[in-house]
């Protein structure tokens, strides 16, 4: 079992949702939205698992490409 973590908005942690789950019933879940009081900061925060992932599981990382220069 994995724990299912989010990113807390206002500090930027990972923090954990306190859910514990297989990672093949993860990957099934509904995307829907869940609410925590986050222990990072304090706060309710609203997450969906879209944004979640669990603890140890390698995640996908949004790169960008620099921007282009033109030349003058």
């Amino acid at each position: 079992m994995s724990t299912v973590m989010i990113k807390c908005p206002n500090t930027g942690l990972a923090v954990s949702t306190a859910i514990e789950t297989e990672p093949s019933v993860f990957r099934q879940l509904p995307k829907v939205a869940s609410r925590m009081l986050c222990p990072a900061c304090g706060k309710e925060h609203v997450w969906m698992t879209s944004s979640a992932w669990l603890a140890g599981a390698p995640r996908l990382v949004e790169t960008r490409r620099p921007a282009k220069t033109v030349a003058a």
